[in-house]
């Protein structure tokens, strides 16, 4: 599953999700009455507004939206909700988002990244009981509140705008609140929460719902309107993986061997590369060292070190260019002449070894000039030699390396 996963097609497209206004009754709404019109379409800014209605003045009326794609799983999640909580009415609860699979037996995969509400304001009518907010999750769905659940509330402020980011990992939930829009305002609360009772990844969906609770000693017949902006929403799929950028060590030049160095990566990580030519990607460079071929001559060439883990947000890092790719040497050892040295005898030049696929031409000299025509590896001496020195030129050429020639030393006078 990943972030580009919308969902099937629901009420209404939002933040690359599609999503379901509710419109079927039951829980948590005390009355269990819900209207999908409390849910209004993105306006021109993105918004959803939610609205909790109440026609009579004795029948309240709640609002919900779902995420219609089921499964999302570890990662970044975050919103941004318009709202005073501090004015929220004590029977009313704000939802804000939270996870949920009702078949996900024991805790749900119910994770809140938000939930604030008085609670019916306590335990007898008119007793009040402060709005708070909570972080935290259920692990056991059959248990009552403090003992099937891991929640941290804190206390509201009167901020107009608050932002919500949760980080969902194996065994690890880290929430965070803050003030404003962003990351960058006040940290109200942040709350980490790990161990065997962080619930796993099953095929919940994403809520946003504003209702009423008949708990407590409140009055939910009579609740006022209440409405909640939600400004945006995002989910970034996996923990974001500790990614250094890699660097390239050897030597630029065809033939030698590039080798990439990725660096220190999260424990566990497993690590792919592939190379690039002038950013273009290389078929079949996909090791973390690299030959230098002929065809990278006068290119200049990256890497990229691609990470995964379970869990974690696939990355991709580029290392810099290297510096432009020189011709390479030929490995070209000084040939030798075997063979006597009288006339109607043959030489033979030996090379020696050369770099490998290296293409080998040969021209024979009497004396230092050269001889038409002489261009074997096999010479066969004349009557006009009689009385000179031979010697013989090897010349190595090859795709992407510098041409080489090679002189043998003179031999002894012919006879």
């Amino acid at each position: 599953m990943t972030a580009e996963d919308p969902g099937p097609v629901g009420s209404f497209s939002w933040e690359g999700f599609n999503w379901q206004k509710r419109f079927w009754g039951g829980a948590p709404m005390y009355n269990g009455s819900w209207d999908p019109n409390n849910v209004s379409n993105p306006d021109a800014n993105g918004h959803v507004k939610l609205s909790l209605s109440n026609p009579t003045g004795s029948a309240p009326v709640g609002a919900e939206f779902q995420s219609t794609r089921e499964g999302f799983g570890y990662g970044t999640y975050s919103t941004t909700v318009e709202k005073d909580i501090s004015s929220l009415q004590k029977e009313v609860v704000w939802g804000c988002l939270f996870t949920y699979d009702p078949n996900a037996a024991p805790g749900y995969t119910e994770i809140d990244l938000c939930e604030a509400s008085a609670w019916g304001g306590g335990a007898a009518y008119g007793e009040d009981w402060p709005v708070t907010q909570g972080h935290g999750y259920w692990f056991d769905a059959t248990k009552p509140p403090g003992q099937g659940n891991n929640t941290v509330t804190f206390g509201v402020t009167n901020a107009p705008i608050l932002t919500h980011r949760m980080v969902w990992e194996p065994g690890k939930i880290t929430f965070e609140t803050f003030a404003g829009e962003g990351y960058s305002g006040t940290l109200l609360k942040q709350t980490v929460l790990q161990g065997s009772t962080v619930p796993v990844p099953a095929n919940e969906q994403i809520h946003f719902n504003l209702w009423v609770t008949g708990g407590g000693g409140g009055d939910p017949a009579h609740v006022a309107p209440e409405s909640v902006t939600v400004r945006d929403f995002s989910f970034v799929p996996g923990i974001p993986l500790t990614a250094p950028t890699p660097t390239i060590t050897g030597t630029a030049a065809v033939g030698k061997t590039l080798t990439a160095n990725p660096g220190t990566w999260t424990a566990g990580t497993s690590l792919a590369y592939q190379w690039y030519r002038n950013g273009a990607s290389i078929s079949g460079a996909t090791a973390s060292s690299y030959v230098l071929a002929a065809a990278d001559q006068g290119a200049t060439l990256t890497v990229r070190v691609t990470g995964t883990k379970n869990g974690y947000a696939t990355a991709t890092k580029e290392s810099a260019a290297t510096a432009t790719v020189a011709a390479g040497t030929l490995v070209a050892p000084t040939p030798t002449i075997s063979g006597t040295l009288t006339v109607g005898s043959t030489l033979t030049a030996n090379p020696g070894a050369w770099t490998a696929g290296t293409t080998l031409t040969y021209q024979w000299y009497r004396s230092g000039v050269a001889i038409s025509g002489a261009t074997a590896k096999t010479y066969t001496l004349v009557a006009t030699d009689q009385g000179d020195t031979m010697k013989v030129r090897v010349t190595g050429t090859k795709a992407g390396y510098t041409t080489v020639n090679k002189y043998s030393a003179a031999t002894a006078v012919v006879s």
